[in-house]
C-alpha cells in the first residue's frame, strides 16, 4: 500500500483564491507534515512578488536563476517560522493556459531542487533513511478545475515526477502539542583564520552540541515510555505533553578520533534556557516520530536564533563587535490554523506586534489578528529585564514577585566562596510550582578564551555577578553571567 496525500480546507481554498484572480504564473511554497504513511499539507503562502510588482511573471516557464533564488529565499525564511513537526514539504505552480507539460516539469525539478538546498542550510540535523524522500508539486491549471499533485524524489531528480492521488480533508482537528524545555551551555571556538567573529562557520561548533541532543534520552509527564508506543495512549483527550531531556556526552567508538586542533583568537558560549514546541496530526503518532520532533525544534531555535543575531551584526557593520552582550530575538506563537497549530517568528527587543504582524503578511501571505500572538513564552522575562531582575536582587530584604509567575526569596549577601546551600525540598517544590509559566529570552556575549599571547582580544568586558535563581517550566537553572550567548534573562549565582 502506497502512501496517500492529504490537503487541508486552508490550503485547498487559499489556492482556489489565487486561481480565482487569475494569478497565473504564480508560485509558493507547501507546508505541513510527512508522516510514515501519510503527507499532510496543511498551509499555502505564494512567494512575495519582486520589486513590488503587482502580478507574477507572465511566462514563469522563462524563470532565471535570480526568480529561483527569490522562491528559495522565501522558503529558507519560512521554515525559520515553523515548529517542530511541520516541514515545507514542495512547491506549487498556478499554471499559465500556454505552458506545455515538459515546461512545467523542468520548472518544478529546478523550485523543488532549490528549495531543499536553501531550507536544508537552516538544519543542524538530517532525515533518516527510514523518512521518504519526495518532495510535493502541486499545480492549478488554468483551464480547469483541478489541482494536481505529483511527488518529486530528492535522491533521483531526474526521475519522471510521478502522480499523486490527493484527498481533501478539513485537518480541523486538535493536533497533538508537544513541549520541552532545555538548558543550553556550549562554548563554540572562532577561529583566528575567520574573517570576523560573525562568521557564520563559526557556527559549525553547535554541531557535537547538536548531535548531543539527538541522542539524548527522555521522559514524558515524567516518565519513560517505549518508543513503539502511541503518544496519547491511555488518554481520551489530545493533552499537551510535556519532555524532559537527559543528555549525556556522546560516545566515541573505539578508533575513531574526536578532537580537534585549531588556532583560536576567540569563542563564543551559548547558554541559558529555550522553550521549544512541536505539532503531531493524527491518533496514530509513536513515542519515538513525537521525540524526533521535538528535538529537532530544539536544534533550530537555537541555530536560528544565533544566525539572526550574528546576521543583524553583519547588516549594522557591527563585525568587531563593539558589545560585549547582544540582545537575540526572542520567539512568539501565532495560531494560524482551526486546528490549533501555530507558526512563530523571531523578534528583537525593538520590534512589536506591528513588524510580527507584517512578517506574516510578507512571508505567509497571512492576516494576523493581534489577538493571535502568543507571548507567554517568553513575554514576562522580557519585560522585566536582566537589568531589572538584578537590581532586585542587590536589595538585601526579602523579595517577593507573585503577578509574574517567578517567586524568590533572599535575605542574606552571596557568598564569594562558600558552596551553594541545598534547597530544601518543600522550597523547591515551592519554587517550581511558580516559574511554570517562566520562559527566557535570549542574550548574547563574546569573550576572548585563548592565552596565547599573540591572539588578539576581542572583548575585556567587567562582569557583574549577581546571585539567584531562574526557570522554566519547573526546571531550574543556575547560571553565571561570564561573557556568552544568553538564551534567557539570567540571575546568576555567583561561583
Amino acid at each position: 500500500m502506497g502512501r496517500s496525500y492529504v490537503i487541508g480546507e486552508y490550503s485547498e481554498k487559499y489556492l482556489k483564491k489565487l486561481k480565482a484572480e487569475e494569478r497565473y504564473g504564480t508560485t509558493g511554497i507547501l507546508l505541513g507534515q510527512i508522516t510514515p504513511v501519510k503527507t499532510y499539507i496543511a498551509f499555502a503562502a505564494r512567494t512575495p512578488l519582486k520589486d513590488h510588482a503587482e502580478l507574477p511573471p507572465e511566462n514563469p516557464n522563462e524563470m532565471n536563476a535570480n526568480d529561483i533564488e527569490w522562491v528559495s529565499e522565501h522558503a529558507r525564511q519560512v521554515s525559520r517560522m515553523l515548529p517542530g513537526g511541520i516541514l515545507v514539504l514542495g512547491v506549487f505552480l498556478i499554471r499559465p493556459p500556454k505552458m506545455t507539460k515538459e515546461e512545467a516539469h523542468d520548472i518544478f525539478r529546478k523550485l523543488a531542487t532549490a528549495v531543499e538546498v536553501a531550507v536544508a542550510k537552516e538544519r543542524l540535523w538530517n532525515f533518516t533513511e527510514e523518512e521518504p524522500a519526495e518532495r510535493v508539486v502541486l499545480q492549478i491549471y488554468a483551464d480547469s478545475k483541478s489541482m494536481k499533485v505529483r511527488a518529486y524524489d530528492l535522491h533521483n531528480p531526474q526521475t519522471p515526477i510521478k502522480m499523486l492521488d490527493c484527498k481533501p480533508s478539513s485537518l480541523t482537528a486538535p493536533w497533538q502539542i508537544m513541549e520541552a524545555t532545555i538548558n543550553v551551555d556550549v562554548n563554540i571556538p572562532v577561529p583566528v583564520a575567520a574573517e570576523h567573529k560573525f562568521d557564520k562557520d563559526s557556527l559549525k561548533g553547535l554541531n557535537s552540541w547538536a548531535k548531543q541532543i539527538m541522542q539524548s534520552s527522555y521522559l514524558i509527564n515524567g516518565q519513560f515510555k517505549d518508543p513503539e508506543n502511541l503518544i496519547g495512549e491511555g488518554s481520551k483527550k489530545k493533552l499537551p505533553v510535556e519532555v524532559q531531556f537527559l543528555t549525556a556526552p556522546v560516545p566515541i567508538a573505539d578508533g575513531e578520533v574526536d578532537a580537534l586542533i585549531e588556532d583560536c583568537g576567540s569563542s563564543v558560549t551559548v547558554k541559558g534556557t529555550v522553550r521549544c514546541r512541536a505539532y503531531l496530526h493524527g491518533s496514530k503518532s509513536k513515542v519515538k516520530d513525537a521525540i524526533q520532533s521535538l528535538k529537532r525544534d530544539v536544534l533550530n531555535t537555537v541555530f536560528i536564533r544565533c544566525q539572526m543575531v550574528f546576521e543583524d551584526q553583519i547588516l549594522n557593520k557591527n563585525v568587531d563587535g563593539d558589545s560585549s552582550s547582544l540582545k537575540a530575538p526572542h520567539r512568539v506563537f501565532a495560531s494560524v490554523l482551526p486546528s490549533g497549530v501555530a507558526f512563530c517568528d523571531y523578534g528583537f527587543s525593538d520590534e512589536g506586534n506591528k513588524e510580527l504582524e507584517e512578517h506574516f503578511k510578507e512571508l505567509l501571505d497571512y492576516e494576523l489578528n493581534p489577538a493571535q500572538l502568543d507571548r507567554t513564552e517568553e513575554v514576562m522575562l522580557e519585560e522585566m529585564g536582566t537589568e531589572g531582575i538584578q537590581d532586585l536582587l542587590k536589595k538585601p530584604e526579602e523579595q517577593e514577585i507573585t503577578e509574574a509567575g517567578f517567586k524568590y526569596k533572599d535575605t542574606q549577601e552571596p557568598p564569594s566562596a562558600q558552596p551553594q546551600q541545598p534547597v530544601e525540598p518543600e522550597e523547591e517544590k515551592e519554587l517550581e510550582r511558580s516559574t511554570d509559566e517562566m520562559a527566557p529570552s535570549f542574550d548574547m556575549t563574546f569573550a576572548a578564551s585563548c592565552s596565547d599571547t599573540s591572539a588578539e582580544r576581542i572583548l575585556e568586558a567587567t562582569v557583574e555577578l549577581a546571585r539567584g535563581v531562574a526557570a522554566a517550566a519547573g526546571v531550574g537553572v543556575i547560571a553565571v553571567a561570564v561573557s556568552v550567548i544568553y538564551f534567557g534573562n539570567f540571575i546568576g549565582e555567583s561561583a
